[in-house]
């Protein structure tokens, strides 16, 4: 009888514990972007007349935006807050507090009663449930960055980063999915309940993404930290202090990525049906398949990315949103279907398949396992709150400056990836860099990568 050799053993273990983290870190993904695509398309398509009755069509569209916003801005807060505790207290418990918040604020927007039947406090609760949403999104998805990355091998490390990244696309798929199905319904019956169905098996996507989060152990970067006793105070202020020219880069690198995400993804379903007359069926079909061919996008771009470096990669994409813009929208306004599906595919597949899973790799290498989930957070969910959740009300707001015109938006994307390549070239390349797992400040371990 053979027996198996005990290193065979513990490398069979690790990577178990690999697959499961990535997993583990994905389905929690899958769900904060259902519940974030499912409240963006519902904005766009039935929260104006349902929860801001008043005041016109386009003071309607205005105030469900701002809505939209404020889920962003809660973001940064819910993010830095559990960022603090998941570099303290550990990734998988501050995860699984992060799933069931989102989970539970979007089964609860699909049961609040509209303007029709509880007046002002229907748009006051809205707005109440999207904050406790956007904190525990703000969260989710720099912790579930950190998760993965952690639990990769450097030399495919951006592949692996990449899973979070595609399961975005996923979760925006599923909810994009389900509310092109329903428009299906007579325009009476999707206002009156069609919408909520969504929302409400939100429930169902949240028990099967807690049942793999429940499997999964912690990182064995945190383990490595909190048994060397280098566990921080204060993550965040040493994030600051110690690394604040990569947080600046790496805000910079959102700052262009995140708009494009919901200038493509939440106002052009609300242009190209509104100020356009393509048929919002055919707008949501081009953006599902957008989605999808995103999904394979963001790990071929990691695996480039593990071959020729994160820079090269990130540098092209800025230098694409830069020529992009302008073309997007003429083929836009051509409302062909099949030009209108092209515009939303290289939008979506080719700008955040580039950007999502490779910027992810690149700041878990620059950020010591000691503030690493604290650095990411800050990096990306300042700019969501600045840039990316205010992009589809600036962007209606700037089309309606302009008579319905959309240059103005897309001159706005143009300034925005110009940031972003400013933030790119300012950083270090990290390609076959073990990730930190001590402060290089502090002379112990594993210098950050930033010093190497």
């Amino acid at each position: 009888m053979s027996h198996q050799n005990p290193h065979d053993q513990i490398e069979l273990d690790s990577r178990q514990q690999r697959r499961r983290a990535v997993i583990g870190s994905s389905v929690g993904t899958v769900i904060e972007w259902y519940d974030f695509t499912l409240y963006g398309l519902a904005t766009a398509l039935v929260f104006a007349p349902l929860f801001f009755p008043g005041g016109g069509q386009l003071a309607g569209v205005l105030g469900a935006f701002a809505t939209f916003a404020v889920g962003f801005g809660a973001r940064p807060i819910g993010g830095l807050i559990f960022a603090h505790f998941g570099d303290r207290v550990g990734r998988k418990t501050t995860l699984l507090v992060t799933l069931l918040m989102m989970g539970t604020a979007t089964t609860l927007i699909g049961l609040l009663p509209t303007a029709e039947t509880i007046g002002a406090w229907a748009p006051i609760i809205l707005i109440i449930l999207r904050i406790f949403q956007g904190a525990g999104a703000g969260a989710e998805f720099a912790g579930a960055m950190t998760m993965a990355s952690e639990s990769s091998d450097v030399k495919n490390r951006a592949f692996t980063a990449g899973f979070p990244g595609a399961a975005v696309y996923v979760g925006m798929a599923l909810a994009t999915g389900a509310f092109a199905l329903l428009t299906m319904l007579p325009v009476e019956q999707f206002q009156a309940w069609g919408w909520r169905i969504p929302f409400i098996a939100s429930v169902v996507i949240v028990a099967f993404a807690l049942y793999f989060r429940l499997r999964v152990k912690e990182t064995a970067a945190f383990e490595a930290v909190e048994r060397d006793g280098e566990i921080r105070r204060a993550p965040l202020v040493q994030a600051v202090r110690g690394h604040w020219r990569v947080l600046l880069s790496g805000m910079a690198i959102f700052v262009f990525a995140l708009p494009w995400t919901y200038v493509v993804g939440t106002f052009s379903v609300s242009y190209v049906t509104g100020t356009l007359t393509v048929a919002p069926t055919v707008a949501l079909t081009g953006l599902i398949i957008a989605q999808l061919i995103t999904v394979p996008a963001v790990l071929l771009f990691g695996k480039l990315a593990d071959r020729i470096g994160r820079k090269p990669v990130l540098i092209a994409t800025a230098i694409f949103g830069i020529v992009y813009a302008f073309p997007m929208f003429l083929l836009f306004q051509t409302e062909s279907s099949v030009l209108v599906g092209i515009a939303l595919i290289l939008g979506l597949a080719i700008v955040q398949g580039a950007t999502i899973g490779v910027s992810a790799a690149m700041l878990a290498e620059l950020f010591p396992t000691s503030m690493r989930w604290s650095g990411i957070a800050i990096s990306r969910e300042i700019p969501v709150a600045i840039v990316g959740g205010t992009a589809p009300l600036v962007a209606t707001a700037l089309v309606a400056a302009s008579g319905g015109a959309p240059w103005l938006v897309a001159l706005y994307l143009i300034v925005l990836s110009v940031i972003g390549l400013i933030g790119i070239i300012a950083l270090p390349e990290t390609l076959h860099r073990e990730i930190p797992s001590a402060d290089a400040t502090t002379g112990t371990r594993t210098k950050s990568a930033t010093e190497a």
